[in-house]
């Protein structure tokens, strides 16, 4: 019995080793098995994988599918470029309006962008002092030659609301991209699928679904190509008004006398601005004036005579009623 017992311990002893040497050799081959996305494969779970692939690559468009995403998947995200798209609103005034469109086109033209879109308004002020000029500008450049545009262009006019947005859309980037690749890889097998098709049915529904997979690839690369345009070219969105004194902006509140000198020259400038603008009008309203005038004097000449023969009536008729009296 006693001989019994050591050889059963022993036996169980074995077995324990085993267990734990098995149990190393498999935490080992799995160690080995990392994958650069941070993906952990056993030795023998990577083999059942690759003769799955290889088994069903030429007769299965999802397995396609996987294929491609893992291999986009294994890409190392560091070795992608950043994808900002960057946005600049500026209003800006100029004494100069002539000056400073010939010469803001002349600085778009030089950083190599170009005017997407833009309007403008208003008179000249050698021509009105009512009505001033403004102009808006939509204005496209490239993103390495944005910081040089926006320095021109603060030298060239007075800015007075300058404000920047930078949308990082590099995530959505790349994963349209490799939605990209999974889509045409698809397409690809659905192709070969198609070309083996035997019967009808088959070949509609593999059509069908060639048909949107098309279909989504044109969208995608629709996306990726505006994404491209967005952050290869910054937009700028500028408005330039036509004044006679720029707007003064102070980085710091200022002081209550600060605010009382100022007020008095806004008010006094806004007083002289309101009489130009009265004296402007009043010539212009001249001529219409002495029109009216005319027609005034005449209505008036008019009614004269009317009450002065009205008058000259009612004389007469009352010395004929005194003559019709009888005399006593």
């Amino acid at each position: 019995m006693k001989i019994t017992n050591r050889i059963i311990a022993m036996l169980t002893l074995l077995l324990l080793l085993s267990s734990l040497v098995s149990c190393a050799a498999k935490s080992e081959a799995m160690d080995m098995a990392v994958s650069t996305n941070g993906n952990y494969y056993a030795s023998a779970d990577m083999e059942y994988v690759k003769s799955e692939s290889a088994s069903s690559r030429p007769t299965s468009a999802g397995s396609a599918m996987g294929t491609a995403a893992d291999s986009a998947a294994s890409a190392n995200v560091s070795e992608f470029a950043a994808k900002i798209i960057k946005t600049v609103t500026m209003n800006t005034e100029t004494k100069e309006y002539d000056n400073a469109i010939s010469e803001l086109n002349r600085l778009i033209s030089e950083h190599g962008g170009f005017v997407e879109s833009s309007s403008a308004n208003g008179q000249s002020l050698d021509y009105s002092g009512v009505y001033r000029r403004s102009a808006k500008f939509t204005v496209r450049i490239p993103a390495e030659q944005l910081d040089s545009f926006l320095s021109a262009s603060q030298q060239l006019l007075n800015v007075t609301y300058s404000h920047s947005t930078s949308e990082n859309i590099t995530a959505e980037y790349y994963d349209i991209q490799s939605r990209l690749e999974v889509l045409r890889t698809e397409r690809d097998a659905l192709n070969g699928m198609l070309e083996k098709a035997t019967d009808v049915d088959s070949m509609l529904s593999i059509r069908d679904r060639l048909y949107n997979v098309i279909e989504e690839i044109e969208s995608y690369e629709t996306r990726l190509r505006v994404y491209d345009s967005l952050v290869s070219y910054s937009t700028v969105n500028l408005t330039m008004d036509e004044v006679v004194e720029y707007t003064k902006v102070k980085a710091e509140e200022p002081s209550w006398g600060e605010r009382l000198v100022d007020a008095f020259k806004e008010s006094w400038q806004d007083f002289a601005d309101g009489f130009q603008d009265f004296t402007v009008g009043f010539l212009y309203a001249i001529p219409t004036l002495m029109v009216l005038g005319m027609i005034a004097v005449v209505i008036i000449l008019i009614l004269r005579a009317l009450l002065r023969r009205r008058s000259a009536v009612k004389a007469k008729r009352a010395e004929e009623k005194e003559n019709e009296k009888p005399k006593g």
